[in-house]
């Protein structure tokens, strides 16, 4: 009875651990797309953006 029981309880934690993990990703997605994202932009097109900017006004 307990090894059934046992293996029941089992069963029911590793469900939850695989619920919880396929909604980790959704998760994340804000937190993303609010702060990382814009970081990355800025940091790889912050320097081009302020070449063609005094490209632009040297003439």
């Amino acid at each position: 009875m307990l090894r059934v029981q046992s293996v029941s309880m089992h069963e029911k934690r590793r469900q939850c651990a695989e619920e919880q993990a396929m909604k980790a990703p959704i998760k994340m997605m804000l937190p993303l797309v609010l702060f990382i994202f814009p970081t990355i932009f800025i940091v790889l097109l912050g320097p081009a953006i302020i070449q063609v900017i005094e490209t632009f006004s040297n003439r």
